[in-house]
């Protein structure tokens, strides 16, 4: 893993997988450092990841075999991240997913950081 990761990314993220309305949230970069797991999956060309301020980053194997990801120059809105996070809610059973709103893309990164706990 490459340090620049620390300045390009605005910590908390999530991932998000292709088909599955499961996301992981990773609440900052010792965590995306320390979570072997993290780096261990083989992510589908279609995962990315999204950080705090909406932009999208590719998850990319180098050919050291490290994760690397690459900002896309896309971003998605808290309109888009809200409609992650009620699939996601919807995923885990959760009622009244239709009502999910946050004023922000960290408060509804909180809302997925919750989600995830239980």
């Amino acid at each position: 893993m490459v340090s620049s990761i620390k300045e390009m990314i605005n910590w908390p993220a999530i991932i998000k997988h292709s088909d599955d309305p499961e996301l992981t949230f990773i609440s900052s970069q010792t965590e995306w450092d320390k979570d072997t797991d993290l780096h261990n999956v083989k992510y589908d060309e279609a995962d990315y990841l999204v950080d705090a301020s909406g932009k999208i980053y590719t998850l990319t194997t180098t050919q050291s075999l490290s994760l690397q990801p690459q900002e896309t120059g896309g971003s998605k809105t808290l309109k888009e991240i809200l409609g992650l996070a009620k699939a996601h809610a919807a995923q885990q059973g959760s009622c009244c997913v239709a009502k999910l709103s946050a004023p922000s893309i960290k408060d509804a990164f909180k809302i997925i950081a919750s989600l995830s706990e239980t």
